[in-house]
């Protein structure tokens, strides 16, 4: 059974010409390749998909700066009560200040994203006379395109994030190396 006969119910008849097979696709009566719905259906499911992982890592990296300022606040109180500042202080409010500067550059909102398309680019390519099929193969593209140029900036997000994580680290550790170096226990 071909992909037409499929579409047509099945019983081995042609449809009533909504559908035509060509080399292993299927056309609309208008002549609009099925095929190219989708192609157009996974790059924007891939950019959907993409913008949620953004989503997550802002989310994530907002949490990273509550940590880290819980962290802060319970275990400095004690330590920065005293007059003088140790070596493991010193490490650990630096830490504090790169798991800020991390958060900051993830949440400003200075990276290039791309996620949609320009409405006079669709129109320009109308009124140039491009089909539907056109339009869809083109857009395709470009999606996958901006997905490309999304994930070299998503990596250098999750990077940093990374980042964060290991200066909470070195954070939760100085400040309790400076707890029990100064515990006058």
């Amino acid at each position: 059974m071909t992909m037409a006969e499929d579409q047509g119910g099945g019983d081995g008849a042609a449809s009533s010409g909504s559908t035509s097979s060509t080399r292993g696709g299927t056309r609309s009566a208008d002549g609009d390749d099925q095929r190219l719905d989708l192609i157009l259906s996974e790059a924007l499911r891939a950019l959907a998909h993409q913008q949620g992982l953004l989503d997550n890592v802002r989310s994530r990296a907002t949490i990273l700066t509550g940590s880290a300022a819980l962290v802060a606040s319970l275990l400095a109180a004690p330590v920065l009560q005293r007059d003088e500042l140790g070596g493991p202080t010193v490490v650990a409010l630096v830490a504090l200040a790169g798991v800020l500067a991390c958060t900051i550059a993830i949440c400003v909102p200075w990276w290039r994203w791309y996620f949609r398309s320009s409405a006079t680019v669709l129109l320009s390519a109308m009124d140039a006379g491009h089909s539907l099929n056109s339009m869809r193969r083109h857009l395709s593209v470009n999606l996958e395109s901006w997905v490309d140029r999304n994930d070299r900036t998503m990596r250098v997000m999750q990077w940093l994030f990374t980042a964060g994580l290991v200066l909470l680290c070195v954070e939760v550790t100085s400040w309790a190396v400076e707890l029990i170096r100064t515990d006058p226990r």
